[in-house]
């Protein structure tokens, strides 16, 4: 064979393998694609059909930021741990960055302190956010050093794109950055250039700094999502004309009135420092020690609740999570309505525990009795009604944006008016539930899904584009993990040749995005 045709020969060969991976399946023909194109042997299969929850940890290099030797700056060491693909890696990171016990080039994040993370809510991330809850040991740092551990937890977290901000509170509290817990801090952002010296520094000016200057500082604002299904995270720079407790508590209740930024599909809020009925107070909690923020709402706000859609519970959600997030001391909320002491809420379209009574202990609202209501955004795809997917931004318990059986429920329950975009349709047949998915395992970076004899049975009713869009969409869906770059699809542990005649199914599937409306 002449050069000539070797040339040929290869650029036909590259095309035919283009011609296959452009329909996003691996060995696969697609019956829509109008254009010719090759039928390939049947593919092996490369995974084994998993039964139940399997295979779902993956090993991964991460970043560890550190003092360096010489304790001067802080500088990054990498380490491989094996995390869940079906939760975020923050909690497991942080785990490692505070047992990091030293090298040759860096020293502990504390020598003198034992750092962990508090048994409750120690990590929470929604909306860009990272909340860190340190256990009590934190609070022997020096109030320098602590703020050095917090941007150095800051550094770390923010390695992944879907972090920004963090929050640390030690104990479900905000600590402040000085004795009397009157000074706060606001959310870290990533910060690789200062020194240690330049970041105790900062902490101690902003220590010392008058009580009655004005401060800008960026807070995690919470804001109740559409239908009362939970609370959403949104940071914003926040201005306050002092560092009063007071003046931080209407400046926060001002912020969240106004319209989030970032956040799409919530609904509007009355503006709640006009129903305030007295300036907010700070009282020391006489039982359990900690103080707590005492709210005096008119007997009208009810009513504004009311007309904004937004249940009571899901209101005193957000309240307690945004102001226990950053003022100072303050580990838990007190609300009056008109001459209602507030001692407990009934939760209604919560995904946990609605209808169940959540009774506040000493009539004081705290973090862990709103954990539930925490949502952050997964991304899902449906069908346009064109013959294309549209991707669709849904929120749910922030737990679970990961967690592939948790989304492929989702994708099984249709469009929801939570959903971010509406004039969206079904891609998964109806009457189908967790039960018809049998297995789920993570193979190296391919997603493997064993689904029931009745999944199979209900698709079999799909026409070619019908059935091309609820494989691709649990494909994209899938795909939008960062640990998934592929799905398999199994049925009753063996990979049958399609489903209803119009995609080949054996093989891996790769994200469609050529189906997909922009």
């Amino acid at each position: 064979m002449n050069k000539k045709r070797m040339r040929c020969a290869l650029c036909a060969a590259l095309c035919l393998i283009l011609s296959v991976t452009m329909t996003g399946c691996v060995g696969g023909v697609d019956v829509l694609n109008k254009e010719s194109g090759v039928t390939l042997p049947p593919a092996a299969t490369a995974h084994a059909a998993p039964t139940g929850d399997t295979n779902q940890e993956i090993a991964q290099t991460v970043l560890l930021y550190v003092p360096n030797v010489s304790g001067t700056r802080l500088i990054a060491q990498t380490e491989r741990i094996v995390i869940s693909a079906a939760r975020h890696p923050a909690e497991t990171t942080l785990r490692h960055l505070f047992a990091f016990a030293g090298s040759d080039s860096a020293q502990p994040l504390s020598r003198d302190v034992s750092l962990q993370l508090s048994p409750v809510n120690p990590v929470e991330v929604s909306g860009g956010i990272a909340t860190v809850n340190l256990g009590a040991s934190a609070l022997t740092l020096s109030h320098g050093d602590f703020y050095v551990v917090c941007q150095a937890i800051a550094n770390t977290l923010t390695q992944w794109g879907d972090i920004r901000y963090v929050n640390v509170l030690v104990s479900s509290t905000q600590p402040g950055l000085d004795v009397g817990a009157n000074v706060p801090m606001g959310c870290f952002v990533q910060n690789l250039n200062d020194s240690i010296d330049a970041l105790t520094a900062a902490a101690e000016t902003l220590a010392a700094g008058p009580a009655d200057r004005r401060v800008s500082l960026v807070a995690a604002l919470y804001y109740p999502s559409f239908s009362g299904r939970g609370i959403l995270a949104e940071a914003r720079g926040v201005s306050f004309a002092n560092r009063s407790k007071s003046v931080l508590i209407e400046g926060l209740l001002d912020a969240m009135s106004q319209t989030p930024q970032q956040i799409s599909n919530v609904p509007a809020l009355p503006n709640l420092t006009a129903y305030l009925s007295e300036t907010p107070v700070v009282q020391e909690i006489a039982v359990t020690g900690g103080q707590r923020a005492v709210l005096r709402f008119q007997q009208s706000f009810n009513d504004a609740l009311i007309a904004s859609g937004v249940p009571r519970s899901v209101m005193m959600a957000a309240i307690t999570y945004t102001l226990s997030g950053f003022v100072p001391g303050i580990n838990g909320v007190t609300v009056y309505i008109g001459e209602e002491l507030i001692s407990s809420v009934v939760p209604g379209g919560v995904y946990e525990g609605a209808g169940e009574t959540i009774a506040f202990s000493n009539e004081v609202m705290r973090r862990s009795d709103f954990s539930r209501f925490l949502l952050d955004n997964c991304t899902l795809y449906f069908s346009d009604g064109t013959g294309r997917l549209t991707a669709v931004r849904r929120p749910v318990p922030y737990y679970e944006t990961r967690s592939a059986r948790y989304l492929i429920g989702c994708l099984m329950q249709g469009p929801q008016l939570v959903d971010g975009i509406s004039d969206t349709h079904a891609v998964l047949p109806p009457d189908l539930g967790d039960a018809d998915l049998l297995g789920v395992g993570l193979d190296g970076s391919v997603m493997v899904l064993n689904f029931s004899q009745h999944f199979a049975s209900a698709a079999r009713e799909c026409d070619a584009e019908a059935e091309r869009l609820l494989v691709y969409a649990i494909v994209n869906t899938l795909c939008e993990l960062p640990a998934v770059r592929g799905v398999s699809f199994f049925i009753n542990g063996t990979q049958p040749e399609t489903l209803s005649g119009g995609l080949y199914l054996p093989g891996d599937f790769l994200k469609n995005g050529s189906i997909v409306r922009d």
